[in-house]
């Protein structure tokens, strides 16, 4: 049987709407082997979308309209991924606030391209929100035996069609990239601790319940502080809103308490030459990789914090 062309990430990488791609003998992968090295999933932010401080994962809204693009990072994966994926689309690892409730429709699968991915599967559906044809898109990227997912959707289709030129934005922009093992972070900072130590705080956006409006469109971003503590031994904690310990002075701060409490936000962090390392406790752990602080200010991602 003759293998598919892969679709090249033109416009019709998110739209799909021609050109069905068979996907039969396409080769299957067994991911059941741990990768030696981590992918990393490599992209340019969509234009006029702004970004959740709080990963994973990456979580994007439209400034303009009801749209949002979610990117997880690459995990290892056993098994027949693309068989899961054509099972289940991997809901399973969708986070559970933009997990699917009711599928509209059959998906339609494709294949694509992405520079460095050993193979890209996509499903486009919809979702029933309250009557409401709510339009999804999900990729599995996999390589080197393990897989990223990207997730996105709109709330209509016109909303859909709107948001198409800065999806295929990103999307021409994805490649994936080897990067070594993750350092440890059981070690600590060593002496860095202490100049990293202390209360950084940066204003940004928060995910909010708006009352006013329907279940399914009623998830909304309101400004808020948000605040990363580090101690001078490796521990680092993160909230939003609130300061987490009075003060700003991270030896008054119980971490075991805070570690018992919210594991999601509590971690490890190290110094590996001008690189921060912060490793957070979730399921799949949360692994942070940023430039050492500098004159007490700390960029996360695109959000830029000031030590207090």
């Amino acid at each position: 049987m003759t293998r598919p062309a892969n679709l090249r990430l033109t416009a019709a990488a998110f739209s799909l709407l021609t050109q069905p791609t068979i996907v039969a003998g396409y080769p299957t992968t067994d991911t059941a082997r741990p990768p030696e090295t981590i992918p990393v999933l490599r992209y340019d932010p969509p234009p006029n979308f702004y970004r959740s401080a709080i990963a994973p994962p990456d979580d994007y809204s439209s400034t303009e309209f009801n749209a949002s693009l979610q990117i997880y990072p690459f995990r290892p994966a056993g098994g027949n991924v693309e068989e899961m994926f054509r099972n289940t689309m991997l809901r399973e690892w969708i986070d559970p606030r933009y997990q699917e409730a009711i599928v509209a429709s059959q998906p339609d699968f494709r294949i694509v391209s992405v520079a460095g991915a050993q193979v890209v599967h996509t499903a486009r559906f919809v979702e029933n929100v309250a009557g409401i044809a709510r339009q999804r898109m999900r990729w599995v990227i996999i390589a080197g035996g393990a897989a990223a997912i990207i997730d996105a959707s709109a709330s209509d289709l016109m909303t859909w069609q709107r948001a198409l030129p800065a999806l295929n934005v990103f999307a021409g922009s994805l490649r994936v990239e080897t990067a070594p093992e993750r350092p440890a972070v059981t070690a600590g900072p060593g002496p860095a601790g202490r100049l990293i130590a202390g209360l950084y705080m940066a204003r940004t956006l928060k995910d909010a319940v708006d009352l006013t409006r329907s279940v399914g469109y009623n998830m909304t971003r309101v400004p808020a502080l948000h605040f990363y503590l580090f101690s001078e031994d490796g521990r680092v904690y993160r909230a939003y809103d609130e300061l987490p310990v009075p003060g700003g002075d991270p030896r008054q701060f119980d971490f075991d308490a805070a570690e018992r409490a919210d594991p999601v936000n509590s971690g490890r962090y190290a110094v590996r030459g001008r690189q921060l390392v912060i490793e957070f406790q979730g399921q799949p752990p949360e692994t942070i990789v940023a430039a050492v602080p500098r004159g007490g200010r700390l960029k996360i991602g695109t959000t830029g914090y000031q030590r207090q």
